[in-house]
């Protein structure tokens, strides 16, 4: 299946990219920083799937930075959607196989951390999987800093202090969705010392890890999460709070890219 979505991708950009950023919901606004843009609809795409999601419009999104090759997927794919497993991570392989040497993967998360207020961004440093698709024990699965590239987490605690942004870091939950969390449910992931959770992400950092592309993730907290804010949740909701943040995120996103291009 993927080998003419390559094909066609690869006649269509003319340099491989160096980074490969996966946008969450309503965190698109980065693509107006980048240079000499070309955009390419998924639905163009001969054997590609496309989105169902509100917020994530299904493109890639080709531009430099510094000179440097950039591609985006403004749209990521969900298990909630029926899709398979491996589809879950297809844009990841795609990055792979399209020579990206770097991976950025973002999302709109719920906090669950009762200081912290929605907007605040926090870098992932280690994730949980809290779909219990499998009858392992997820105590014994938090998942830390080997999935993530150390040099590139340095750079963006380094653009967050330079941004005068507050300093987040901590572990996300997945949860298959579609449906959000239960308070009892949130409760039991702080437990498990989870600061975010979200219904993507986990299926990519995963894939990235086996294919030993260096990654980092960034989740835009967006909202409280079920339980912490007595206000009911949407993902209108969400997405408003992401698009109100793209600005900062986009701002940091783009940093992050210069420091790489000269790194």
């Amino acid at each position: 299946m993927i080998e003419p979505i390559i094909k066609f991708l690869k006649e269509k950009i003319d340099n491989p990219p160096m980074v490969g950023i996966v946008l969450g919901s309503g965190l698109q606004k980065i693509a107006s920083s980048l240079d000499d843009v070309l955009i390419i609809q998924y639905s163009d795409i001969p054997s590609f799937i496309n989105t169902t999601v509100d917020g994530h419009a299904g493109e890639f999104i080709i531009g430099k930075v510094n000179n440097m090759n950039i591609i985006c997927a403004n749209g990521r794919f969900h298990y909630y959607e029926g899709l398979s497993y491996e589809n879950t991570h297809i844009i990841i392989d795609i990055f792979h196989m399209l020579g990206c040497q770097n991976i950025i993967t973002t999302n709109s998360s719920g906090c669950l951390e009762s200081s912290w207020k929605p907007g605040d961004l926090m870098v992932i440093d280690s994730h949980i999987d809290m779909t219990f698709r499998n009858t392992i024990d997820i105590i014994d699965r938090k998942y830390g800093d080997k999935y993530y590239d150390s040099n590139l987490y340095r750079i963006a605690i380094e653009s967050m202090r330079e941004m005068n942004l507050s300093i987040r870091t901590g572990t996300y939950g997945w949860t298959l969705g579609p449906t959000y969390e239960t308070k009892a449910e949130i409760e039991f992931m702080q437990n498990l010392d989870i600061q975010a959770v979200g219904m993507s992400t986990v299926p990519e950092i995963e894939r990235a890890h086996d294919l030993k592309i260096k990654l980092l993730g960034i989740a835009c907290l967006t909202n409280y999460a079920v339980g912490i804010s007595k206000n009911p949740l949407t993902h209108t909701e969400v997405i408003e709070q992401a698009e109100k943040s793209s600005n900062q995120f986009s701002k940091l996103i783009l940093d992050i890219l210069k420091k790489i291009s000269i790194s």
